[in-house]
């Protein structure tokens, strides 16, 4: 098992620095060109929550019967100082229509889902207009690479998701309502087509980063990565090593098939990133963050 493990690994890192190296194909680049961008200027913000904070949001989910535990919002202090280079998110989650092509030009296995209950076999989870679902961690990383880019590091999913002022959700501190912010608490039973909740997007437009789908980072998850930080600023941080394939990931966001307490924008939570679901999906940032061997 190790063994194969090992070798799955060489595999993949000699993948990742051939697509960071090699120039984009034709069919990559029509990809790219689907892709809206929203900026996000170099600058500081406020990550994480304070202990008051995060207490608070303990206690609201408590009475909302939330399956969450103390240790998930404790994850979430210390509130930090992070400085973030500027980048370009993508304003959508990526769709089937754009990994299908990926999937066409590159061989890659379509979206295994869970349990095998593939998820472009099923009317729920197959259009154009859905965000792809069903993949790895692998898989989104792949991807995001095909087209110049990377999945987002938690410090700038979170930027894009809570601003400079901490805002609670990506629209602001007011909760959720279904069928206006955000897909979520299994309204639609099922990831609605991106863009579909536009009272829920940040202010600069950036959608459905609260409920649809859960959304790939590049970091491993740490429950304790916050409190390693130290009161100096972070200039770009990414926990990652690629050492170990099996080390869970982090999603945030929410998605369809959970309540509003999961759709906090300062929530983290994690999932095991050879692993896929149909509630997990992602969007892509430029330029790619810094990642060490």
């Amino acid at each position: 098992m190790r063994f194969l493990c090992l070798t799955i690994l060489v595999i993949l890192l000699c993948s990742w620095n051939s697509s960071v190296n090699a120039e984009l194909s034709p069919t990559a680049e029509k990809v790219l060109s689907t892709i809206e961008w929203v900026e996000i200027p170099a600058g500081e913000f406020l990550m994480g929550s304070t202990p008051e904070e995060a207490e608070a949001a303990y206690n609201a989910a408590k009475l909302r019967s939330s399956l969450l535990e103390k240790y998930n919002f404790d994850a979430e202090v210390p509130q930090h100082t992070v400085y973030l280079s500027t980048y370009q998110i993508s304003r959508y989650e990526i769709t089937n229509a754009q990994y299908r092509a990926f999937v066409a030009a590159t061989n890659r296995p379509t979206p295994r889902g869970h349990n095998s209950e593939e998820p472009w076999q099923d009317e729920n989870f197959n259009g154009d207009m859905q965000p792809v679902v069903g993949v790895t961690w692998f898989d989104a990383q792949a991807f995001a690479e095909w087209v110049g880019g990377s999945l987002p590091t938690e410090a700038q999913w979170e930027r894009a998701a809570r601003g400079t002022k901490g805002r609670k959700y990506p629209w602001g501190n007011d909760p959720p309502i279904a069928r206006h912010h955000a897909n979520f608490a299994r309204r639609y039973n099922k990831p609605t087509p991106v863009g579909q909740f536009r009272e829920g997007e940040a202010p600069n437009g950036i959608a459905d980063l609260a409920g649809n789908v859960w959304e790939w980072c590049l970091d491993e998850y740490n429950p304790t990565f916050y409190q390693q930080n130290g009161k100096d600023v972070k200039q770009d941080p990414l926990n990652l090593r690629f050492r170990d394939i099996l080390r869970t990931r982090v999603i945030r966001g929410g998605a369809w098939d959970v309540g509003s307490t999961f759709l906090r924008s300062a929530l983290r939570s994690m999932f095991y990133p050879l692993d896929s679901t149909h509630s997990i999906g992602f969007r892509v940032v430029r330029s790619r963050p810094e990642m060490k061997n």
